[in-house]
């Protein structure tokens, strides 16, 4: 069980550190945001793009505020593992700025402002992310548990907190990350 949350964890980690320096660092979480702003066509300078950017900003001091242990502006493979393992492992309170971040990033994802993610605007998140189209319909399944056919910030929350707790594949959590469904 804890080998496959451990690898998890380290899966999140490689997708936080773009540069592949082995530290993530303020560069890297901007990478991240202008990765999704590119996939989803939204220029920074746009309402949602501003939005986004400064949700990346809180979730970076977030970030550095549980991860960074040593505050040298980078956080090393350790300092996150073990802030990880705190936070959802042994099952630490979620901060209301990664709220303010999922939110955000959900609202970049509800592309025809209908104030739903559906299944064809969270894929583009997921084909970032590496996923195939047809394991996007599957990820998707599982991540729309209440089966509204979309994607709620309290669905990707609960989501994010099964990646971390939860060893079994095939639930909702197990489909954020596709390297987390390799093993090595």
């Amino acid at each position: 069980m804890k080998q496959v949350l451990q690898h998890r964890i380290d899966s999140t980690f490689a997708h936080y550190d773009v540069n592949r320096n082995g530290v993530i660092e303020l560069a890297d979480v901007y990478a991240l945001a202008n990765r999704l702003l590119q996939a989803y066509g939204e220029p920074a300078s746009s309402e949602r793009g501003r939005e986004l950017v400064e949700a990346y900003d809180r979730f970076w001091e977030m970030l550095a505020d549980h991860c960074d242990t040593d505050r040298d502006g980078k956080i090393g493979p350790v300092e996150y593992r073990d802030a990880m393992n705190e936070a959802f492992v042994e099952g630490g309170p979620i901060n209301m700025d990664f709220l303010e971040v999922v939110q955000s990033l959900l609202d970049l994802m509800d592309t025809n402002g209908d104030g739903r993610v559906d299944a064809s605007e969270f894929g583009v998140l997921l084909k970032a992310r590496g996923l195939s189209a047809e394991e996007c319909g599957r990820a998707f399944a599982h991540l729309d548990t209440d089966g509204d056919g979309a994607i709620s910030v309290q669905e990707y929350v609960m989501a994010v907190r099964d990646y971390y707790t939860n060893p079994a594949e095939d639930t909702p959590g197990s489909w954020l990350y596709p390297k987390a469904l390799q093993r090595t």
